[in-house]
């Protein structure tokens, strides 16, 4: 996943956060553990089974799990942080 693609990820979670799983509200570090280390989940970005988990907050969908594996989860902070107006 480059750059570009990985923007283009966060836009399409954006605007439609029912893409992926509901997480439990108030969920924190140990839940984000477990979670990563279920083993079940598989990469949003590529399809090879996840190693991190973070939750999205949607306004419009509440908390969201968000799966990828240790190389797209580096391109979307990359990403994220390019999208980010200064």
């Amino acid at each position: 996943m480059n750059t570009a693609v990985a923007a283009g990820l966060l836009h399409l979670i954006a605007a439609e956060p029912t893409l992926l799983p509901s997480a439990p509200e108030g969920a924190a570090g140990p839940d984000l553990i477990r979670w990563a280390r279920d083993g079940g989940h598989l990469c949003l970005g590529c399809g090879r089974p996840a190693t991190a988990a973070v939750i999205v907050n949607s306004p419009t969908a509440g908390p969201r799990w968000l799966d990828l594996c240790s190389d797209c989860w580096h391109t979307v902070r990359l990403a994220n942080d390019t999208e980010r107006p200064a």
